[in-house]
């Protein structure tokens, strides 16, 4: 088979010391005259001295297994990512990826993992494992190669991708795509610290001028932030988060941000699931103290049109933020600092029912289902409640000794009776409230044509 090339047949070695460079280079060569084809890289460890180019469409990395062939980077490596795809033209760079899995080991080197250069179609990578990757580099890199609004990729997979840190300290993200749209992530994982690190660091997915991404079943651990989506000089929109698992999120589940007059818009996240850690935290004057880090909470500045899940974590709504959609079991967690919010109380363990920015409550788990209005401050509240065959409306009053309570002030009965309405009112009677049915009097008692109500002592 012309088009399937071993890198073995080429000069490579495979035994982690050799620099197996030139080697990969003519085995790539020879798939650019055949217009294309699979390198393939059989199960040992092959160490580069320089970067690894793929330049031409239509080259396939495949790997003979996910964990037994490796890439590794040796020091004074020449380069900035261990393995690029950077064609000349969007035309050149499609039908490119790696499949049936790979290892990049960065070796602690101040490279990136795999970079992608305005990718642009039929992009796949799947079981790719990007391991030891220094502070300052991204396991996972997709980039364009100039500057401008106009210029974009799109078009990728990427299918149980995994990247790790190699210590604890980070200053990049683990996955980050600048310019992307049409991006599908299925079951990636980002470690922007090591695993088990007290040290939380560095963001797992960072998208920056990106639109239509969905991340499905991906996951964050050991991180300040899980996902920082960026407008910096177009608006961003279209990106969908659903079975996403956190562990040990310093920071925020995610985090929005835009620039100038640009927005984050059309963004949905589902119920994340998080998984929580206890860990030593350094303070200041050197002492630790042990705190508690779950899956993160959300900071939604100048966003529209999202609709977030943030159960039971904290959210900010920023002031530039409107048209948002929120379902919190933790409401009273959610900061609205913008008009044009929908806020969703949703039943907890504490509370039962619904409620809708806090203003309207509805309890249907009850036999006396009840809804409650309340203003901004939180001071005037009221509610209405059916209670066998009645509908009862109420003040709540604060007693001097502090105790608050709900009055009925108006009743509504389902019975009729004979010559009474189905109306019951309550009046003040001494330190009493005496609740009573209004009557109707007998014809023309109110004047001619007109009966009275009356109420009995």
């Amino acid at each position: 088979m012309d088009n399937f090339i071993n890198i073995n047949d080429f000069g490579a070695v495979g035994n982690g010391l050799h620099d197996d460079s030139e080697a990969i280079y003519s085995a790539i060569q020879s798939l650019v005259t055949q217009k294309g084809g699979i390198l393939y890289i059989p199960a040992k460890t092959y160490a580069i001295g320089k970067e690894v180019v793929i330049d031409f469409p239509g080259i396939y990395i495949r790997g003979a297994s996910p964990y037994f062939s490796v890439i590794k980077v040796l020091e004074n490596f020449d380069g900035s990512s261990a393995i690029t795809f950077k064609p000349n033209t969007y035309q050149l760079s499609k039908g490119t990826g790696i499949d049936h899995g790979l290892t990049v080991n960065c070796n602690n080197q101040e490279v990136h993992g795999i970079t992608g250069v305005k990718m642009y179609d039929q992009v796949c990578m799947q079981n790719v494992e990007v391991k030891n990757v220094h502070k300052d580099y991204s396991g996972f890199n997709f980039t364009q190669d100039t500057e401008g609004y106009s210029k974009i990729g799109q078009t990728l997979l990427l299918e149980n991708c995994y990247g790790e840190r190699y210590r604890g300290e980070a200053n990049a993200p683990m996955f980050y795509f600048d310019r992307y749209q049409e991006v599908n992530l299925v079951g990636c994982k980002a470690f922007p610290s090591q695993p088990n690190s007290e040290m939380l660091q560095g963001d797992g997915f960072y998208l920056k001028d990106c639109r239509g991404f969905t991340f499905t079943g991906c996951s964050v651990a050991f991180a300040e932030n899980a996902f920082v989506v960026e407008a910096a000089t177009k608006n961003v929109s279209g990106i969908t988060i659903s079975g996403q698992t956190n562990e040990a999120i310093a920071s925020y589940a995610l985090k929005t941000k835009a620039l100038n007059a640009t927005m984050v818009e059309s963004v949905t996240v589902l119920p994340i699931r998080s998984e929580v850690r206890e860990i030593e935290e350094k303070q200041l004057d050197g002492s630790e103290r042990k705190v508690v880090v779950g899956g993160g909470n959300f900071d939604i500045q100048k966003t529209t049109k999202a609709l977030i899940y943030s159960m039971d974590a904290a959210l900010t709504l920023g002031i530039s933020s409107s048209q948002n959609v929120v379902f919190s079991t933790a409401s009273e967690k959610v900061i609205n600092l913008a008009a044009g919010n929908s806020v969703f109380g949703l039943a907890n363990f504490a509370r039962s029912g619904t409620s809708i920015l806090d203003a309207l409550t509805i309890n249907e788990f009850s036999s006396v289902p009840t809804v409650y209005f309340a203003d901004k401050a939180g001071v005037n509240k009221s509610r209405i409640e059916q209670q066998s065959a009645n509908l009862r409306f109420g003040f709540r009053y604060v007693e001097p000794s502090g105790a608050k309570s709900y009055i009925n002030k108006f009743i509504i009965l389902k019975n009729d009776l004979v010559n009474a309405t189905n109306i019951q009112v309550t009046y003040p009677e001494g330190t009493n409230t005496v609740v009573r049915r209004v009557e109707i009097g007998e014809p023309n008692s109110a004047g001619e044509g007109y009966r009275g109500l009356r109420i009995r002592n």
